[in-house]
């Protein structure tokens, strides 16, 4: 019993300054960093008292990101948007954050429907280029895309953009300092809060994109 009423009181203790560390986080966040691989990565995080969490990004695609793809016409991509919402909780001095919902945009297109066109696009040059029958074609190009898709489950972009989970985190005056370690490799975004009327303002793909390019 002892035991038990130490645990509850350790509770009481960490639940005040836990409340206090969330509502410091109450609002919305933006910061840019450039990523050599990717080019330059935009984001914009609101954190809600109820524990609703959003996230928007937006990426300047680099221009030779896909220069190395052996096509005659690799694809061009300019930029990526992503928008995501879910929870989070705070864990000590990390942010655990839960996305649950995840859109993605690339150049205006739905991500899938822009990945599909390229798969396409590859499979019939390398069908071409190995005079692979046309009677045979429907079946090769489908176990293509399915192979393509797969590969791109592993790129850094789609890893920076989904794969959230904790993130250690400071707050210094009016900067949010967030670190997130993945597979990818640690990332540390600087943070400055947004003025009301602009984190409230409708987000979309056209909106976005002009703005982080002011």
């Amino acid at each position: 019993m002892r035991q038990l009423l130490s645990s509850v009181l350790l509770l009481c203790l960490l639940v005040a300054p836990l409340a206090a560390q969330q509502e410091a986080l109450h609002g919305t966040w933006e910061g840019t960093i450039v990523d050599e691989q990717i080019g330059e990565i935009a984001i914009r995080l609101t954190f809600e008292e109820d524990g609703a969490f959003e996230i928007n990004q937006v990426i300047q695609v680099k221009d030779d990101f896909l220069a190395d793809v052996q096509v005659p016409e690799p694809p061009i991509i300019e930029t990526i948007v992503a928008h995501g919402t879910g929870t989070y909780g705070i864990l000590f001095d990390g942010i655990l954050v839960s996305i649950t919902a995840l859109d993605i945009s690339v150049d205006g297109k739905d991500f899938v429907e822009f990945f599909t066109q390229v798969a396409r696009d590859f499979a019939r040059y390398v069908a071409d280029s190995h005079e692979i029958p046309a009677e045979n074609y429907p079946a090769f190009e489908q176990e293509f895309i399915d192979a393509f898709f797969a590969e791109l489950d592993k790129v850094q972009f789609l890893a920076v953009l989904n794969e959230w989970g904790v993130s250690a985190y400071a707050l210094e005056g009016d900067t949010l300092i967030l670190t997130t370690t993945r597979e990818t490799g640690v990332t540390i975004w600087e943070l400055h809060p947004v003025d009301e009327s602009s984190a409230i303002a409708e987000t979309t793909w056209g909106s976005l994109k002009a703005a982080w390019r002011r």
